[in-house]
């Protein structure tokens, strides 16, 4: 086995592994969240099932995929013309612009400023075409032989350059539309990082000065970095390695499961809202405190309780 054979098929491997691993996560965070947020608006609960369905679709494509290279197809892999491979794409361009408009949104809820809420929104749409225009120019028709058509210039590329054992053909085909590529994981990146700013900066600027709220605020802080860091680690690493490598094992291995971390990271930001509120709610500590602190934490109260749900009372 050469190495891009090597990077195809385990990157492939150990990626749809993960997929596994974070459906599975997801499955159990779905069925909590239903459970313990039934008051939440029904566009909320809308966004998780979309987000398990789709999980739940790619890795049964992908998982099809495989299943066809090393079973059915085992003697000539490459020589099947495997459109399910390539969902994971699709999936992931899906997820993460599910997933940046809701945290979007959420700015835009405790900002109230139109502007930056736009602004954060343009970032998450300029990111979904990049990925939109990278998978569709992976969709040109090419063919392999005159018999066997190819529905993926990735895929075509890939099985060009197993059978030559030629990797400056790979990196020929490939070179046209990888700055596609680049730019849709760089805008990922930069959208997750402005996402994740302003909602710190955000809730700093609602402190109220008491030790309770503070503390909530504090902790709603830790949980919105936390969330926000996982996937832009994860895609600032794509970015590097595949501008670098280009299609190297580490690509496959995190790019495949990378819907499933930004579906995986809004489900825990939502469970993160029971404790939330429990803290705020006994004893309640707006009952105490004057109107202005109260019009403060306003917004803070609504991403607690989201759409549809009790708010805070005071």
């Amino acid at each position: 086995m050469d190495a891009t054979q090597f990077n195809i098929f385990s990157g492939s491997f150990f990626g749809n592994l993960l997929t596994a691993i974070c459906f599975g996560v997801l499955t159990i965070q779905t069925s909590s969240y239903y459970h313990a947020f039934p008051n939440d608006g029904r566009s909320v609960k809308l966004v998780v099932g979309f987000l398990w369905t789709l999980e739940a679709f790619q890795l049964a494509c992908v998982t099809g995929s495989l299943y066809g290279w090393f079973v059915t197809n085992s003697h000539d892999p490459l020589a099947r013309a495997a459109w399910d491979f390539t969902i994971f794409q699709v999936s992931a361009v899906c997820a993460s612009v599910t997933v940046q408009t809701f945290f979007a949104h959420r700015v835009y809820s405790l900002s109230t400023n139109l502007y930056l809420g736009a602004l954060v929104q343009v970032l998450v749409l300029v990111q979904f075409g990049f990925g939109v225009g990278q998978h569709s120019s992976s969709c040109i028709p090419w063919t392999l032989t005159d018999s066997v058509p190819i529905k993926s210039i990735f895929w075509h590329a890939a099985a060009t350059a197993v059978r030559s054992n030629t990797v400056l053909t790979f990196e020929a085909l490939v070179r046209e539309w990888r700055w596609l590529a680049v730019s849709w994981v760089a805008m990922q990146a930069i959208a997750d990082i402005v996402i994740a700013t302003c909602m710190c900066l955000l809730l700093r600027r609602r402190r109220t000065g008491f030790q309770m709220t503070d503390s909530t605020i504090n902790r709603m802080v830790l949980y919105t970095i936390s969330t926000g860091l996982v996937t832009s680690v994860l895609s600032c690493i794509l970015l590097g390695v595949f501008a670098r490598y280009g299609f190297d094992f580490t690509v496959f291995a995190i790019c495949m499961p990378l819907g499933g971390f930004y579906s995986v990271t809004m489900l825990a930001n939502l469970h993160t809202r029971k404790g939330l509120r429990a803290r705020l709610d006994t004893p309640n500590p707006l009952e105490l405190i004057g109107s202005s602190i109260k019009e403060r934490m306003g917004g803070i109260g609504g991403i607690i309780a989201m759409k549809g749900g009790s708010r805070l009372q005071g």
